[in-house]
Formats: C-alpha cells, sequence, structure tokens
C-alpha cells in the first residue's frame, strides 16, 4: 500500500454506525445520517479529540448495501500513517480487520450475490488487460450466472416432470421420455458451447506463454528485445551466452503473452551449459506456443526443428539482412525477421497476433465467458451428468435417468451457490485481496 488522493474504510456489520460514530465530529449524530448519502466529516481521535482527518462519510443501511448489512465507509486522504491510524482506533471501537474477500464473502451470504458473480469480483481485479476487465464486468453482472440460473429452472421442471410420469404412469401425468431428452439435449449443448467459451476466457484472462527456441546464436535474445520494446535480455556475438531463462510481458490482440527467451540448444560443453539446456527443453513443455529461431545465413538446426514438430510453434528465419542460405531458405512457412533493420517484425507480430486469436476466440468475444478454475471443472461435470441422462432416457429405467439429472442439478448448484460448504466457501475467498 503507497500513497494516494483517496484511502476508503469500508466497516460492515449490524454495529457499524455505532462503531464509527465515535471517530466523527459532526453537527449532527452519525446515526441521523440519510442512507446514500455523502456528507463532508471531521475525523477525531476518540481517546484524546485531537482531529485526525477531514473525510467524507456515506452510511449504507441494510440490506440496500454492497454487503447487505449497515455500512459506513470513509473516504480519507490517502496516507498510509493515517489509514493505519483509523483502522487502528475503530478496531479499538469494537471492529476487526475483515479477511481476504470477506466483504464479498457477506454480500454473497447476505443473497446480494450468487456464488458465480461473487467469483468474478476476483477476475475482474486480476484482470491484466482491456479483454479480460470486459469479460469479467460481463460475468459480474450476471452473464454467466443468467446462464446457469436458466439450467436450474430447466432441471428442476424436467425432475419434476418425470418424478410425476414415475408416480403416476398408467395416467400419463407428467413429462414423456421423448419431450425429456430432447430438452436435455438442448441443455447439454448449451453446455458444451459454453466450456468451450469458458476455455477461451481462460486465455484471455491468464494470458499465454510463448517460448523462444532454438539454437545457440540464433538471435533469440535481440528478438526477444525487439518484441519487448526494450533491452530485456544480455546480446552478445559470444554463443550460449544465455544460460537460463530470461522473461518479458507483452499484450498482442488483448491477450498478455508471457515471452521466455531460452539458452540454446545444442551439445552442451559444460555443466551449466547443460542446465540451461534442459531448462530450455522444459519451457518448451510448460509453453502454449513456441518461435522457433533459427539463423537464416547458416544452415538451420535440424535437431530443434525436430524436437519442436510436434508443438504448436512459428518458425522465425532470424538475421534476413544477411544473404540467405540455400537450406534455410527451404524451410516452409517460416517468417523472415531482422533485428538490426527490424525488417519483418510487424509481420512477426501479426502471425503472432493470429496464433493468439485462434487461442482466445478474439472474433468472437460477444459469446466468450470467463469463469474460474472451479466453475469450468462444475461446467464439464454437469455436461458429463447431462450426456449420461440423455443416455438414460434413451435406453434405461427412467429412475437411472434421474439419478444423473439430479447430479446435474448439483453441480448447477455449487456453481451457483446453494447448498455449498464452508470448506468450499474459504477456499474461494481466500484468493481475495483484503478489502473485497
Amino acid at each position: 500500500m503507497g500513497e494516494s488522493a483517496i484511502g476508503v474504510i469500508r466497516v460492515s456489520g449490524p454495529d457499524a454506525i455505532a462503531i464509527v460514530a465515535p471517530l466523527l465530529r459532526t453537527p449532527s449524530s452519525l446515526a441521523d445520517f440519510l442512507s446514500h448519502t455523502l456528507r463532508r466529516v471531521r475525523v477525531i481521535d476518540p481517546k484524546s479529540g485531537e482531529p485526525l482527518d477531514e473525510a467524507l462519510c456515506t452510511v449504507m443501511r441494510a440490506p440496500r448495501s454492497s454487503t447487505g448489512e449497515d455500512v459506513v465507509e470513509l473516504s480519507c486522504h490517502g496516507s498510509p500513517a493515517v489509514l493505519r491510524l483509523l483502522m487502528l482506533r475503530i478496531v479499538e471501537q469494537g471492529a476487526r480487520v475483515a479477511t481476504p474477500g470477506e466483504f464479498t464473502r457477506r454480500a454473497f451470504l447476505n443473497g446480494r450475490l450468487d456464488l458465480a458473480r461473487a467469483e468474478a469480483v476476483a477476475l475482474l481485479i486480476g484482470a491484466r488487460t482491456d479483454r479480460a476487465v470486459a469479460l469479467a464486468a460481463r460475468a459480474l453482472a450476471g452473464g454467466l450466472s443468467d446462464q446457469v440460473r436458466g439450467v436450474w429452472s430447466a432441471l428442476i421442471e424436467l425432475i419434476a416432470g418425470l418424478e410425476v410420469a414415475l408416480d403416476f404412469p398408467e395416467e400419463q401425468l407428467g413429462l414423456d421420455c421423448a419431450t425429456a431428452r430432447a430438452t436435455v439435449t438442448r441443455l447439454r449443448d448449451d453446455v458444451h458451447r459454453w466450456i468451450a467459451s469458458a476455455r477461451h476466457g481462460r486465455v484471455v484472462h491468464d494470458g499465454l506463454t510463448v517460448a523462444l527456441v532454438g539454437p545457440p546464436n540464433a538471435g533469440k535474445s535481440s528478438l526477444l528485445n525487439a518484441l519487448l520494446g526494450h533491452d530485456r535480455a544480455i546480446v552478445s556475438p559470444v554463443a550460449g551466452t544465455t544460460r537460463d531463462v530470461v522473461d518479458g510481458t507483452l499484450v498482442l490482440a488483448g491477450v498478455p503473452l508471457r515471452l521466455l527467451d531460452t539458452a540454446g540448444i545444442d551439445v552442451a560443453r559444460d555443466e551449466v551449459e547443460a542446465e540451461g539446456i534442459r531448462r530450455s527443453r522444459r519451457a518448451i513443455e510448460e509453453s502454449d506456443l513456441l518461435l522457433v529461431v533459427f539463423d537464416g545465413s547458416v544452415p538451420p538446426a535440424t535437431r530443434v526443428l525436430a524436437e519442436t514438430a510436434r508443438h504448436a510453434r512459428v518458425l522465425v528465419r532470424a538475421k534476413s539482412d544477411l544473404p540467405v542460405h540455400h537450406e534455410a531458405a527451404a524451410v516452409p512457412d517460416a517468417v523472415p525477421a531482422s533485428t538490426v533493420t527490424a525488417g519483418g517484425l510487424d509481420a512477426l507480430r501479426e502471425r503472432l497476433a493470429c496464433e493468439v486469436e485462434q487461442c482466445a476466440a478474439a472474433a468472437g468475444d460477444e459469446g466468450v465467458i470467463v469463469a474460474s478454475l472451479r466453475q469450468i471443472g462444475l461446467l464439464e461435470a454437469l455436461h458429463a451428468a447431462l450426456v449420461a441422462s440423455d443416455t438414460a432416457l434413451g435406453d434405461a429405467p427412467l429412475e437411472a435417468a434421474l439419478i444423473d439429472l439430479r447430479a446435474a442439478l448439483a453441480h448447477v448448484g455449487a456453481i451457483l451457490g446453494v447448498d455449498v460448504g464452508d470448506a468450499i466457501l474459504d477456499h474461494i475467498f481466500s484468493t481475495f485481496c483484503l478489502g473485497k
């Protein structure tokens, strides 16, 4: 925490007004403040009566507050020393410091947010690009919640209708299996589409890891610096200068990319170089995309080309300002680039952006959703339960289909926060920052 123009202190709970009141000097009592009205106040030390700050105070009475409880917010000057002192005095009056995510957790427990929207708060805080912000804001506004609630309602109707049909088979009441199966098929297809969309959304939120790999002295470090726009890696004509993985970050197509400059892959001359090569190979396995760099003025390193063939990759014929070796020119689909003349760098960025867009579905943000890993796992479990119930409705007793449909309903409930346990809530909200 550093200096800022404004620092906001939020107090939430049934005694919030009574706890904050002794710190304020105002013409009227804090208990008489109109709800949701901003008032200028003088903040004092309740022990000595000495002034501490001039602030703006807002009282938000339950249930019309972010947490569903009485809330008092003080917008103070952003001095860390002032804020720490005021926090200490408020705690002395009977409050305690909130745990990570506790305000959002109280909002969920008091019905102000469902769990899907509560998790979207963390996604919005963690967003690193404009696209990630837009997707998280859509989730916070209820994008995923509204879709999942539709599945919840449909499943309840399905289960109720099939149970009636099971209890009164002679009267032909409730739902028939053909109608129920058509609904399950529609839900299954919807959830399958959401899973694919959520995976694209995770790419936008988390970003991609791109490793620059190749033989020694191929121009990987120079290319990393050129893509980043500043000198991040040491560049030298001496082969083997890069001994460890060096990283940097840039944004393409609204997606954060972590670029890894790796040690050249060749026969190791010593133990340090051997360790660098081992780390390069580990980076290859852990990266989403490879930029395979080879020196276009010499025969390409067939070892590296063969080793990276099964990975998603973009081939880069570096040092294109030098005469091209005929074997290097024969490598198909390689992008020529020079960090000396900057030739080909724009084309390389465009090619890299195209690869990113394929991973992140940049052309279809209207349908993309962002979800937590927990939510994606539950969507996958929901899809599996719907597939099983679809099969059961076709060739199994109705009781078996109802078991699978109830399992699907439980997965939907876990996404929305219906009947979830404290352990799950503890895990989710522990990832939040303080103040949320």
